[in-house]
């Protein structure tokens, strides 16, 4: 057999549709089969807090699978075809979306998020873009609404058939931010088909416009403030232990600050 004609045997073992509708019968039969398995793993959990303390961030469940799948936590696609290898063209300076390509990214996000369930249904549908950004092939959404509801979405653009994707999902048990502080409402490591990644993101006060990260791996990293909302990512797992990191605050007055962003 040759290589054509193996390509060719192999294309007919799957009987799968190559665009992936995660509201078709299929979808939601392999949906309800995820959730009634145990997972077989968690990423950006949440670190152990004191009995009766507030939490900050949503608990996390991580499914694999071809839709996508979130219960209060972190979703993950996994790329079909190709993608960015290893972060190859991810930058630590974060370029913007077009705006007329902005539409669509914050449509994208929002469609990744819509098996969250019912109590996030509602949430979804009026939660405004307040984060666009690009890192490479990498396109970051931030979507917000009220009461601290809040999802998140990095997806690997360079896939041929289906983009890559992790975020998360949910509301937030935390107080708005003051003038000058920032609240993150994500945090941690995850793991991408590209591989991990360690991303923060939330909220910031009026008179914040910087963020930055000095990751003793890729250098300074900044962060996009916009909307009082912040976000950036770095390729590893320089914040998988739970710890926080420190970021580099500038205010609107030119000065500067350090703050240590924890969930």
């Amino acid at each position: 057999m040759n290589r054509l004609d193996l390509d060719t045997a192999l294309r007919s073992l799957d009987r799968a549709d190559r665009a992936v509708d995660p509201t078709s019968p299929r979808a939601q039969a392999d949906l309800r089969a995820i959730l009634a398995s145990d997972p077989s793993g968690a990423i950006l959990s949440d670190p152990p807090r004191p009995a009766g303390a507030a939490r900050a961030v949503r608990r996390v469940v991580l499914v694999v699978g071809a839709v996508s799948v979130a219960a209060a936590g972190v979703v993950v696609l996994p790329s079909v075809t190709g993608g960015d290898t290893a972060f190859a063209t991810w930058t630590a300076a974060p370029g913007t979306v077009p705006a007329e390509q902005r539409p669509g990214a914050v449509d994208a996000c929002r469609a990744s998020h819509t098996s969250a369930g019912e109590d996030y249904a509602d949430d979804l549908a009026v939660a405004r873009g307040v984060v666009a950004e690009r890192r490479g092939e990498w396109t970051t959404v931030v979507l917000a609404g009220t009461d601290g509801f809040s999802a998140l979405c990095v997806t690997d653009d360079s896939a041929l058939l289906s983009s890559g994707m992790i975020g998360s999902v949910g509301r937030a048990d935390v107080a708005a931010p003051g003038p000058r502080e920032v609240v993150a409402t994500s945090l941690g490591t995850g793991a991408t088909a590209a591989g991990e990644l360690s991303l923060a993101a939330g909220t910031v006060g009026s008179d914040v416009v910087g963020v930055l990260y000095r990751s003793a791996t890729h250098g300074d990293v900044a962060a996009t403030v916009a909307e009082g909302h912040f976000a950036f990512w770095v390729p590893g797992a320089e914040m998988e232990d739970g710890a926080g990191v420190d970021v580099e605050i500038t205010y609107r007055d030119g000065s500067t600050g350090t703050v240590r962003l924890t969930l």
